[in-house]
């Protein structure tokens, strides 16, 4: 009963964050014209990028070190945040300061909104690290607020638009991410880990952030490219297909994230119940992303008119129904290598993977946007791909 309880709370925070980011983009999506929507796209690439360093280097070795034999505690999260903070801010002021003619309003927007997500990613760590999931909510909702709140009350043709934007997605987040933060009672420190142990998940980290920058670049990276090169339909186009695919994809992250510190004690006490488990966690992702997938094949052109307006409604989702189930693919079986803490074969079999869809990128450049996943689907496929091979040799180990 337990269990079951945690799961349900795991995977009603993670649909609360799943709306807020996807309502977020609906929203922005209709109310912005398409070249301010694919600036707004790409500042919000470069926050995932942020959010997956984040997530790699902190939340994900949480769950497999900290939670399996206690040897990561809250005040050492902390600790971790706070140069994490600092390069995330010093990275978006380097990355601001490059746009020709950047006023300094735009700047000081930019350092506020992600002060905020910087505090709401913690706010979440601490979270899931206390199995009190539930508090990380009101940081996502209040983001949402910020949003619906900026639209109702910013002109269309003012010329502070997106700064504004940024202002009200930030302010709301650092306040109520605060607030969770303060109200939140400290608990008992856990043992400090040995030398051995610190290394260990650090060198976990460090691959694991490896891989997962190398799928971002396949992904959401593409967005900054094409507004590099001055090609902001193709790079909003983008922005839509990602944010109709990632529900799927956020729903496995809750699913993997709740198995992955059981499936890590498992693999630490050799149990032969572990390949069981890992073949049960990778069949759930891709069944949801199936039933997913079925969806965007049959709601073809209608869903997205419907969600995003009609300046997108051209985009047909029959064309990129694979996306869901490779992306699937992609988080049950890197999972499972997390658990067993062989990122660094994640890390192998998604370079792989980059490689291919390098080659693919520079001999079949993106001429529409039926056309722009193309590579996307070469590279993170044959990641994938390797990466069951691998977790089939790991499996047949485990159990000799």
């Amino acid at each position: 009963m337990k269990k079951a309880k945690a799961l349900l709370q795991v995977i009603f925070e993670q649909a609360v964050f799943t709306l807020s980011f996807f309502a977020t983009q609906a929203l922005l999506a209709r109310y912005l014209s398409v070249e301010t929507f694919a600036s707004f796209s790409a500042i919000y690439s470069a926050v995932i990028l942020l959010n997956i360093v984040h997530g790699c280097t902190v939340m994900e070795p949480l769950l497999v070190f900290a939670k399996s034999d206690y040897s990561i505690g809250r005040q050492l999260l902390l600790k971790l945040h706070a140069p994490m903070a600092l390069l995330s801010v010093l990275v978006v002021i380097y990355l601001a300061l490059r746009i020709p003619d950047t006023p300094p309003y735009f700047v000081y927007a930019l350092i506020l909104a992600l002060a905020g997500f910087v505090a709401y990613w913690t706010v979440r760590a601490i979270a899931i690290l206390e199995n009190k999931s539930l508090k990380s909510v009101l940081p996502a909702l209040a983001q949402l607020g910020g949003v619906c709140a900026a639209i109702a009350v910013i002109p269309k043709d003012s010329p502070y638009q997106l700064s504004e934007l940024l202002a009200a997605i930030g302010l709301p987040l650092l306040l109520v991410s605060g607030l969770v933060a303060a109200m939140s009672k400290k608990k008992e420190e856990h043992p400090h880990p040995l030398p051995g142990e610190k290394i260990s998940w650090l060198s976990f980290g460090l691959n694991n952030s490896l891989s997962q920058i190398m799928v971002w670049a396949m992904t959401h990276g593409l967005v900054i490219y094409y507004m590099s090169r001055q090609q902001a339909d193709l790079a909003a186009n983008f922005r839509v297909v990602m944010t109709l695919v990632l529900p799927a994809q956020y729903l496995n992250i809750a699913i993997s994230n709740f198995g992955l510190p059981r499936l890590a004690r498992l693999a630490d006490e050799g149990s032969a119940r572990f390949a069981s488990m890992a073949r049960l966690l990778i069949a759930a992702t891709l069944a949801s992303s199936l039933l997913y997938s079925l969806v965007l094949w049959l709601s073809g052109q209608l869903l997205v008119g419907l969600l995003f307006g009609a300046k997108y409604s051209g985009l047909d989702m029959r064309d990129y129904f694979l996306l869901p189930m490779i992306l699937a693919a992609i988080q049950g079986t890197r999972t499972v290598l997390k658990a067993l803490k062989l990122t660094h074969q994640a890390s192998w079999a998604v370079a792989g993977g980059f490689l291919c869809f390098v080659l693919v990128f520079v001999t079949r450049p993106a001429t529409s946007v039926s056309t722009v996943f193309v590579p996307t689907v070469f590279g993170l496929g044959l990641a994938a791909f390797i990466m069951f091979y691998q977790i089939r040799k790991s499996l047949k180990v485990v159990a000799i």
